[in-house]
């Protein structure tokens, strides 16, 4: 019933059945939770942009481990569902550091186009685009659906480890020829489908949200539920700032 490429909802999908409380989980809670942890993201990015600007030395370090951590964070919080509080608190803290680094690149490469500003207003529209999608049933979650969201994560996976292997031994050429040339069709083509297969897996991390809801699951779940929405949505982020990057590259 809860298959959904995001991983953030593998443990609830196994645990929900049995947790059907009726001090349960609500829409509320996973509002307000989701909320809270992009305020943390944010205020985590400004100032992890504030502190790699006046000490960029020493924050190539901080970055490491911050990558490290969010890693690490998501998984427990996604197979530890009594973790879920702290380790989603960790996780939005730790993601804003590496976002803020993030962001003083592209902002410095594109210094005067606003492409931070514009990759957050595209994400808020496609987040509740989505939303309005899905509320109004235009956008049915089936298992067909996410059969084919299935297959096409493995493929963008496998795809990202053959690229990776392959410019080792070839100097980079594929990875640029499909990646990194702005003026390319097929470049801009991948990122159109990117910040397209993000927008669907949001779709089904509201129909999780809906499912998990309905059934009655405990109230740790919402931190599950809203940490799983906000990785759907960073991933978009970071998918919508690499397209405007390919878009303002071009000759």
């Amino acid at each position: 019933m809860f298959k959904n490429s995001n991983p953030v909802f593998s443990k609830v999908r196994r645990d929900s059945s049995e947790q059907a409380l009726s001090y349960g989980a609500s829409y509320m809670g996973i509002i307000a939770k989701t909320g809270l942890l992009f305020a943390l993201i944010v205020a985590s990015a400004l100032g992890s942009y504030f502190v790699l600007i006046n000490f960029p030395s020493v924050y190539i370090v901080g970055l490491i481990l911050a990558l490290i951590i969010a890693f690490v964070a998501v998984m427990v919080a996604s197979f530890v569902p009594r973790l879920a509080m702290p380790f989603s608190i960790i996780y939005a803290i730790a993601e804003g550091t590496v976002l803020g680094f993030i962001v003083l690149i592209y902002t410095a490469a594109f210094p005067d186009d606003n492409i931070a500003l514009l990759a957050v207003l595209i994400t808020l529209g496609i987040f509740a685009g989505m939303l309005v999608l899905y509320a109004t049933k235009l956008i049915v979650v089936t298992s067909r659906f996410r059969r084919v969201m299935l297959g096409m994560a493995f493929a963008i996976l496998f795809s990202f480890i053959f690229v990776g292997i392959a410019s080792i031994f070839d100097g980079g050429k594929l990875s640029y020829t499909l990646f990194g040339n702005p003026n390319s069709g097929l470049v801009l083509f991948i990122a159109l489908l990117l910040v397209l297969y993000g927008a669907f897996m949001l779709v089904m991390s509201f129909d999780d949200a809906k499912n998990i809801v309905a059934s009655g699951a405990d109230k740790k779940y919402e931190w599950v539920v809203s940490l799983g929405l906000v990785v759907s949505t960073v991933y978009i982020f970071l998918q919508v700032l690499r397209l405007l990057a390919i878009l303002l590259s071009r000759d």
